[in-house]
């Protein structure tokens, strides 16, 4: 081999298409400071993912176990009597008085697997080292889930109110802490993939 062909192979190694050197993951988000924040916001948000999971079924399971009560406005003045784990408030409380319990929470599952949608866009960006030219697709991504999961937070915390005791409130309560945990988590995100570097 020439000297010119080894001046070639060796500039070309080590790049990703002969584009440069290789930049670690923490080069590319602005440093490991900056990745380091990154990182545990993107943990924060994965814990509320999973906090969302388990107590979001659990409170899906309680309202199921009322769903064979009739819904409707009228049974719901007539039931008010049946003591604290009457579902009937539950549907007016929400603003929906016509549809039946089992259906009131689609809204927060909606929610729950966009952010599953928008977590694993985040983690494959990092992982691929791709996040500068993803970066507006990302926090675009973050956005509206944050907003959608900002409402779903509020609704929840509406709804925790209803019953104040037992599993309900409880499943109620984790589920709220976990939108919670997704809405700051997905708020740092925003702000730390948003920056110029």
């Amino acid at each position: 081999m020439s000297a010119a062909a080894d001046d070639r192979k060796s500039s070309v190694e080590g790049t990703p298409m002969g584009g440069g050197p290789v930049k670690g993951a923490a080069e590319i988000t602005g440093g490991y400071l900056n990745y380091t924040f990154i990182v545990l916001n993107l943990i924060l948000s994965w814990f509320g993912f999973f906090l969302v999971l388990c107590s979001l079924s659990a409170l899906q399971n309680q309202i199921n176990k009322h769903q064979d009560i009739q819904t409707s406005v009228n049974d719901f003045y007539v039931s008010q009597t049946r003591g604290p784990d009457d579902f009937h408030a539950y549907a007016v409380n929400a603003g929906y008085p016509a549809l039946p319990p089992g259906r009131l929470l689609r809204f927060e599952w909606f929610v729950f697997f966009l952010t599953l949608v928008t977590l694993s866009i985040v983690n494959l960006a990092l992982i691929g080292r791709i996040t500068r030219q993803t970066r507006s697709m990302m926090v675009g991504y973050m956005a509206v889930n944050l907003a959608l999961a900002i409402y779903s937070t509020n609704r929840i915390y509406d709804l925790s109110h209803f019953s104040g005791h037992g599993k309900y409130y409880h499943s109620a309560r984790a589920t709220f802490t976990g939108f919670i945990f997704l809405d700051i988590g997905f708020f740092g995100l925003i702000y730390l993939l948003g920056l110029e570097f």
